[in-house]
């Protein structure tokens, strides 16, 4: 496989798109999309919302609707990085029917998390396009009144050229001491969630590991395995969370996510990785995320990588923005779990 593209960072000045490649919520929750495009032209950067207004006339037609939109972003040679608005949970509909020549032709920052999964997974194996598993519009970056600090703060260390460091890595991936439980509110009315203490970071299995991460949201990431989209998991550090349930409110039911995770053991996944980074779980209490780090436990027997749970991503808020197949190591011994390149490319045109 060809090496990874890695795109160029973001600078004061440039465009960022907007697309809706799953769930199509743009004209349903206006307020949180406006939130988010005035956040990033406060700090300078200009927005275009990419969205076709006008209803599909069939299912082909929102599949080739889709596909456009991210075609678009990509041919714009004024758009530095797409952001998603939303997951969902139709993107891999779009998958057969991509441009990925046009795509490994112009490579710029991609970013979402949940049922975009599988685009990361596609724009992977199919272009060596790095992309980054992060904030939506809709949800964390449409906050009210503004994105939470970490959320924010993450996100422009690691794809802007201001915000990232001068060294040649990242280095230890931060941690929020705070989180909010509930959704973000996505109307017009002007309340500010609730933030308390987060459940710390928890290493299941002590050891250390390096290798190039990967991953997402879990019940994603199986609609692929067995396709071309599958990528090689040997040597990575593997990246996993999980989604909300039927009801937005409600977590994956704990025997659902089991069940998933025999799949990857099934898969030979577990027997090839160097290390597991677990996401908070969606809507589980203290008793229900015990429950979980037992099942995963339980899901790793006979294997010795370390395993590293509740860590801020996907759905859970605040998040990380994470640099899908970048070098990364875990090392237990110093609590450390560290990005060792950079996200993205400075001081290139």
């Amino acid at each position: 496989m060809a090496a990874t593209t890695i795109p160029r960072a973001l600078r004061k000045g440039d465009t960022i798109a907007f697309i809706s490649p799953s769930a199509r919520l743009n004209q349903i929750f206006p307020h949180p999309i406006g939130r988010a495009k005035a956040w990033l032209e406060h700090l300078g950067y200009h927005v275009k919302i990419i969205f076709n207004i006008s209803p599909p006339k069939s299912f082909r037609d929102s599949v080739l609707q889709r596909c456009e939109e991210i075609h678009s972003a990509f041919r714009d040679t004024s758009v530095k990085a797409i952001i998603c608005t939303v997951g969902g949970s139709h993107s891999n509909e779009l998958l057969p029917h991509l441009d990925y020549d046009l795509i490994r032709a112009n490579p710029k920052i991609f970013c979402g998390y949940s049922d975009i999964t599988v685009l990361h997974y596609a724009f992977f194996t199919q272009a060596n396009l790095r992309t980054f598993y992060g904030p939506a519009a809709l949800t964390e970056l449409g906050d009210y009144p503004q994105p939470l600090p970490f959320t924010a703060d993450h996100f422009l260390a690691m794809l802007t050229e201001e915000g990232s460091p001068s060294s040649k890595s990242m280095g230890p991936v931060p941690r929020s001491l705070e989180w909010a439980p509930g959704l973000p509110e996505f109307g017009p009315q002007e309340v500010s969630r609730e933030l308390v203490p987060s459940p710390k970071w928890t290493w299941l299995r002590p050891g250390r590991a390096t290798g190039r991460i990967f991953g997402g949201c879990l019940p994603s990431m199986l609609h692929l395995s067995g396709t071309k989209f599958w990528p090689d998991y040997r040597g990575r550090i593997l990246l996993l969370e999980t989604p909300m349930g039927e009801k937005m409110e409600d977590p994956l039911p704990l025997v659902v996510v089991q069940s998933q995770m025999a799949d990857l053991v099934n898969l030979g996944v577990m027997e090839v990785i160097s290390g597991l980074v677990v996401g908070r779980p969606y809507g589980f209490d203290e008793k229900g995320r015990e429950e979980f780090a037992q099942m995963i436990a339980d899901q790793c027997y006979g294997t010795d990588f370390p395993i590293l749970l509740n860590v801020d991503v996907g759905h859970s808020d605040p998040i990380l923005t994470m640099p899908l197949d970048a070098l990364c190591s875990l090392d237990s011994g110093k609590d450390e779990f560290g990005i060792l390149e950079v996200g993205v490319i400075i001081g290139e045109t």
